[in-house]
């Protein structure tokens, strides 16, 4: 923080970047930020030539002594070494295990006392943590307004199979689904029934269901239906938990399920 003086000759407080900075060669080592004031953080990590095998932790404090785990957003532009993570997909810890590993992340930190970044598992290597921290809007797009991911999950099932698409449980993070599509693929004539069939879920609100009937269809003779849960997406119930759309085992039938989303708090 600085100041300077207005046409009033009135002392006027200017917020200014905050940096802090530290190597962590340890399991738990870690580097603490005071972001008092700021809004938007954006975290350095470089491990050097050597492999950096260790997985880092991003938590922050309202009070400076109880923390919590805190979304961080790789800035991919940034980062080298090993698979980059997709920018749009927010994490809470990342397991990084390579040579040369360099890793730009951005989170969100207004109303934060502190942001840490710690080694909550270490085997071998040196992380080098640089942390800024501003009262400008974040340099990572979706930091402030997330944005639809690139996750997809895609299941088919063999003829008169049930198939079940499944979206593995992350720690912390919750699904968001922006569409179901299931498509109901008819490998034998099929006989019209008054029972209709009826998909599952698993871990979504009002346990979703999709119903395509029984009716009576010729080989080769495709029937899809959809859920699209526009721009917001759908939260799943529960985070940290696996979701899943199920759909039931039908004579004569091929099962094809894909499901977008994204994860979330």
């Amino acid at each position: 923080m600085s100041i300077f003086k207005n046409l009033l000759n009135a002392f006027v407080p200017v917020r200014e970047r905050r940096e802090s900075a530290g190597t962590l060669v340890a399991a738990n080592a870690e580097v603490v930020h005071d972001c008092n004031g700021d809004e938007s953080a954006l975290v350095y990590v470089s491990g050097g030539g050597a492999t950096l095998n260790a997985t880092l932790e991003f938590t922050g404090s309202v009070d400076g002594v109880n923390y919590f785990a805190v979304l961080a957003y790789p800035f991919s532009p940034g980062c080298l070494g090993g698979t980059v993570p997709v920018g749009s997909q927010p994490l809470l810890v990342e397991a990084v295990n390579v040579a040369n590993a360099v890793r730009v992340y951005a989170v969100a930190c207004g109303q934060l006392a502190k942001l840490r970044v710690r080694l909550s598992v270490w085997t071998a290597g040196v992380a080098t943590v640089a942390i800024n921290t501003e009262a400008q809007a974040s340099i990572h797009p979706n930091v402030m307004a997330q944005k639809s991911g690139t996750l997809i999950v895609s299941a088919t099932a063999a003829v008169g199979v049930a198939a079940v698409a499944t979206l593995p449980a992350v720690a912390g993070l919750r699904h968001y689904i922006d569409f179901v599509q299931v498509r109901r693929s008819a490998t034998a004539a099929l006989t019209a029934s008054a029972t209709p069939v009826v998909t599952t879920s698993a871990n979504l609100p009002g346990a979703v269901a999709m119903t395509f009937g029984q009716d009576a269809g010729g080989i080769g003779v495709d029937k899809d239906e959809r859920l699209d849960f526009g721009a917001s997406g759908m939260a799943a119930t529960a985070a940290g938990t696996v979701s899943s759309i199920t759909c039931p085992a039908y004579v004569g039938v091929v099962w094809r399920v894909n499901v977008a989303y994204r994860l979330g708090l």
